[in-house]
């Protein structure tokens, strides 16, 4: 049997769920299996879903547990039973799947007398390439993201200093959990989900992923991070703001102003054709230039340029392509995220993102926002 022969079984979860999504266009509340056959799908559905799979995927085949096992004594089959019989129903002694397919269904396939092979390719590298639906449902969460993040920033502006430093804010004290849930409300009343979102007060945005938390000050930077996820599409957007109420120290002026000339510098490099570690190569330089030293160690210490410049976005919020110090070309059609930032403990951190969509001549930010620091 040639390799390029030989199917690929997906299962609708964990790391593999968009995958299955993405061709199929169902979400279903308990994992369900795809069997890709070249251009042809096969849907392994319950009953409950069986409807559903047909209306979102009509051009796919559908089978459920009753049919694929009509000659037996009724009884409850797991998910590996129901996909190893329709593996052998299709007459297939050996499958491709992912590195992050389920190890027990991939145990009940061998056991089954089916070979299980490592994949060398993304299932749907397609997916890299979005079509003009998905570019406008990307846009759309971004749009969000930004309303969520205009009214993040609105309130600390209107915020009010008290003598210690702490903003305060309807005569209450403002807290990075309240803008978080202020966040969360104005995405939800745009049909759209909030996980995650990072309100980093001063030395917490040292780390890039540290939600943050406790009372905001005046004169730190707050790092300001939203990700929202369309609720009916399940398409996401990014964008990132640092700000400081009231006057920044001069450090944090500078960083800012580096950070904001390097996502400009990376932005005029986005087009087709151009090397992603290209790009993560030159911001490098450019802070290295700038007198922003680098360390990667030791952990939990790290400062610094310390990730990729950027990482694709679609039903995933970290997909292909990246920019980042790996081999790859940009697309037309690749969407992702341009943000370099610097991170210094002690001090707090500067990051700038945009999510752009790769045009036939450059870049399109999908949503803007301003880029000023203090407010």
């Amino acid at each position: 049997m040639k390799k390029s022969t030989i199917p690929r079984v997906l299962i609708a979860t964990g790391l593999e769920e968009n995958d299955v999504r993405y061709a199929t266009g169902l979400v279903a509340t308990d994992p369900f299996g795809l069997l890709v056959e070249g251009s042809r799908l096969h849907l392994l559905v319950s009953a409950l879903e069986a409807a559903r799979a047909r209306k979102s995927c009509p051009s796919a085949v559908l089978h459920t547990p009753a049919q694929l096992f009509a000659d037996s004594v009724p009884r409850r089959r797991t998910l590996g039973d129901q996909v190893l019989a329709l593996v052998k129903k299709r007459g297939h002694r050996a499958v491709q799947v992912g590195p992050y397919f389920p190890f027990g269904i991939a145990r009940a396939l061998e056991r089954g007398g089916v070979k299980v092979l490592p994949a060398e390719a993304p299932a749907f590298p397609r997916r890299a390439i979005k079509s003009p639906r998905e570019i406008a449902c990307i846009a759309k969460s971004q749009r969000a993201a930004v309303a969520a993040l205009r009214a993040a920033v609105r309130c600390i502006r209107e915020a009010e200093i008290a003598p210690s430093g702490v903003l305060r804010h309807g005569g209450k004290i403002l807290t990075s959990e309240f803008l978080k849930d202020l966040v969360e409300r104005t995405l939800l009343d745009l049909r759209c989900t909030a996980d995650g979102t990072i309100v980093a007060v001063g030395p917490q945005g040292a780390l890039p992923h540290g939600t943050g938390s406790g009372p905001l000050r005046a004169g730190v930077p707050v790092v300001i991070d939203i990700f929202p996820r369309d609720k009916d599409t399940g398409y996401w957007g990014d964008i990132t703001r640092t700000v400081v109420r009231g006057r920044a120290s001069e450090r944090v002026r500078r960083m800012h102003r580096d950070v904001l000339a390097a996502q400009k510098l990376a932005l005029s490099m986005v087009r087709p054709g151009v090397e992603s570690r290209a790009v993560q190569g030159a911001v490098e330089e450019f802070f290295r230039k700038a007198g922003h030293e680098t360390r990667l160690s030791p952990p939990g210490r790290e400062c610094g340029f310390i990730h990729g410049v950027g990482h694709g976005v679609g039903l995933d919020i970290h997909e292909s392509p990246g920019l980042r110090n790996e081999p790859g070309r940009l697309a037309a059609g690749n969407i992702l995220t341009v943000e370099p930032g610097l991170y210094f403990p002690g001090v707090g951190g500067v990051r700038i993102e945009d999510t752009v969509a790769v045009t036939r001549t450059g870049y399109k930010i999908l949503a803007s926002f301003p880029k000023k620091l203090e407010t």
